[in-house]
């Protein structure tokens, strides 16, 4: 089977301008050491649509028992951990069952953490794209009048029902040719 042909540049995406966003669909997976053995964590791109906001309801609910400590409120701790736990066990792969047994709460904390901030690096890329794309100046040229003035649509005088797009050559000058 024949590989279709890269589509055409178009006047609105010249060649030379650069992709608003690059995407790549070969995944490389960070490694996480532990104890001198790497371990893989899952990538952001890796996770379904349900499982990234599945993790985006765990960070929230983390973040709202940290703020709740910090404002010294009596923040729930073993939540605090059952949550951390969960986003680690879903991110961090084939970790055998005693080395969790070793890891602390500020290990999970950690591999937590680096796996949001990858998470927040693929959004954040996104965002500049939408940015950058709400920034690119439009290509749709504007419709002008023979004498050059852009057409608005409005009424060329107040009580006429003319549009600014063609002028109008009735009135007093075509009763002088009568």
């Amino acid at each position: 089977m024949a590989e279709p042909a890269p589509a055409a540049p178009t006047t609105a995406n010249p060649p030379s301008a650069p992709p608003l966003l690059d995407i790549s669909t070969l995944i490389t997976r960070p490694k996480v050491s532990i104890d001198g053995v790497l371990y893989e964590l899952r990538h952001p791109h890796e996770l379904s649509i349900t499982q990234s906001m599945g993790m985006a309801k765990l960070a929230d609910r983390a973040s709202a028992i940290q703020r709740a400590n910090a404002a010294g409120e009596d923040g729930d701790a073993a939540a605090l951990e059952e949550v951390i736990d969960a986003i680690v066990r879903e991110v961090l792969l084939d970790v055998p069952e005693a080395v969790w047994a070793d890891l602390s709460g500020s290990h999970k904390l950690a591999v937590a953490e680096v796996f949001c901030g990858l998470l927040l690096r693929t959004r954040l890329l996104a965002a500049g794209a939408i940015e950058q794309a709400l920034a690119a100046p439009t290509t749709t040229p504007t419709p002008t009048l023979a004498a050059g003035a852009p057409s608005t649509g409005a009424k060329t005088f107040p009580a006429s029902s003319g549009s600014s797009a063609e002028p109008r050559w009735l009135g007093w000058p075509k009763r002088l040719w009568r």
